[in-house]
């Protein structure tokens, strides 16, 4: 005749088998007696198993080290400590004391918690945050004025120009692609120079319609036109008197403003629509445009005199990819800009500043600052490779190929160095890419070129 079975007896065997941490319960002399199904399976390279070993010969072999339950044998008092195990696995774990009625131990329990994804997460943020502090370390000072960061040669000597030119009146004519910073150029001369404490003022001259540029700039008398103020207008040219005009994509200038301009660069007056005074003045002129005005000039979309008048002293300010070391400054400053804007404390992975190194920035530092932004307010507090968006790649893939087998093979060639290198294991990129683990070791060795486990 069967025994009946104990309900209470069963439901607290199925919560000890099926508990997450592992249990190990010793006798008073430190005798395994009973482990569950997690403790068994984590420990499954013993082949006969725990049961009947002594935790100081477990301790030993190396299973686990330093053994809680031998401290507790000794102390009778529970204990917490960190363990770890020939496995190269890190286990928290609590132990405690079991006794008789009469005072003598009974038995010791052991509750472990396997810690080690935790721990290999933990190394690899310092990994990580040591490698950035490396980044950090091995930047130069990089200078910075008025909004202005670099630590490339080129622009260094651009400053020094600056500083030399701000001391006096010379017309500037900046040249460069659009967005690398020409206004931030035009600040800094007009900061440093002796006119500082009067206007700046700028002007784009493709932003106004055509028939508005000549009133904008050099302002009418009243009742001159229709709709015009009764009182009439100052220009932006007189508004600047004493002080410095920036007048940004000068290349946009229509034909008759151009001639007026030139009139004012060589006259130092200016005369208002239906004004009969000229007026005198004293301001500085800096002109920008990121056309080449030479060929306008030869084109005769561009006055040749006004050229000569503008071209006082040219600077041509590089693009971002010809001056890759301001990248990463530029980068940690607009992190750092908006991560107070929007009081975030977001951080960038070396992957993805190695990213920003690689791209060309056809829209230069304009192009980096919105990218920043755009991953300050969109990403996770650490900002890695898969976060980046589309377009970060999609033009180096088709700049190193252009069918659809070369495309494929450099897609390829950055998902196995990418993985691999945060991995460190051809198993575990096996199983992230799904591929089997001989086809990522051959993939390894073919873009890589060795196998680090």
């Amino acid at each position: 005749m069967n025994e009946a079975r104990d309900p209470v007896r069963e439901e607290l065997f199925d919560i000890f088998e099926s508990s997450f941490d592992e249990i190990l319960v010793t006798n008073a002399s430190g005798i395994v007696i009973r482990v569950n199904a997690t403790c068994r399976k984590n420990y499954e390279q013993i082949a006969d198993g725990l049961i009947g070993k002594h935790v100081k010969d477990l301790e030993k072999m190396g299973i686990f080290y330093p053994s809680a339950t031998l401290k507790v044998i000794e102390s009778l008092q529970p204990i917490e400590l960190f363990q770890t195990s020939n496995t190269g696995r890190y286990y928290h774990v609590r132990t405690k004391p079991v006794f008789h009625s009469d005072g003598s131990l009974k038995s010791v329990i052991s509750y472990s918690r396997d810690l080690t994804e935790m721990m290999q997460l933990r190394k690899k943020i310092e990994e990580m945050e040591d490698e950035l502090a490396t980044y950090k370390k091995e930047l130069k000072e990089p200078f910075e004025f008025d909004g202005l960061i670099s630590k490339s040669e080129q622009m260094g000597k651009i400053m020094l120009l600056v500083r030399k030119i701000a001391k006096v009146n010379s017309t500037v004519l900046l040249l460069g692609e659009t967005g690398v910073g020409k206004s931030k150029i035009v600040r800094s001369i007009h900061q440093l120079s002796e006119r500082r404490d009067h206007p700046l003022h700028d002007i784009n001259c493709a932003a106004l319609p055509e028939q508005l540029i000549e009133s904008e700039l050099f302002g009418y008398e009243g009742g001159t036109f229709t709709g015009a103020f009764r009182e009439g207008k100052k220009g932006l040219i007189e508004l600047s008197n004493h002080g410095t005009l920036f007048l940004d994509e000068v290349g946009e200038l229509p034909l008759a403003a151009q001639g007026k301009l030139l009139h004012v660069l060589q006259e130092k007056q200016i005369r208002p629509i239906g004004g009969r005074q000229p007026i005198s003045l004293n301001l500085r002129i800096i002109a920008a445009t990121n056309k080449d005005l030479k060929k306008m000039v030869d084109r005769g979309s561009f006055r040749r005199d006004l050229y000569y008048r503008l071209n006082v002293v040219p600077i041509q300010i590089p693009p971002l990819r010809e001056r890759k070391e301001d990248i990463i400054p530029l980068t940690y400053h607009f992190l750092d800009y908006f991560n107070q804007l929007y009081e975030t404390k977001v951080r960038f992975s070396p992957q993805v500043l190695h990213a920003f190194l690689d791209f060309e920035w056809k829209g230069n530092i304009r192009e980096l600052e919105n990218m920043v932004e755009r991953l300050v307010v969109t990403g996770d507090e650490i900002v890695t490779w898969n976060d980046l968006p589309a377009e970060l790649f999609q033009q180096e893939l088709t700049e190193k190929g252009t069918t659809l087998p070369e495309i494929i093979e450099e897609v390829e060639r950055k998902l196995i160095v990418q993985t691999y290198s945060q991995e460190k294991s051809t198993y575990k990129l096996a199983k992230i890419l799904g591929i089997s683990q001989s086809t990522a070791a051959r993939k390894v060795r073919k873009y890589i070129g060795e196998i680090e486990e």
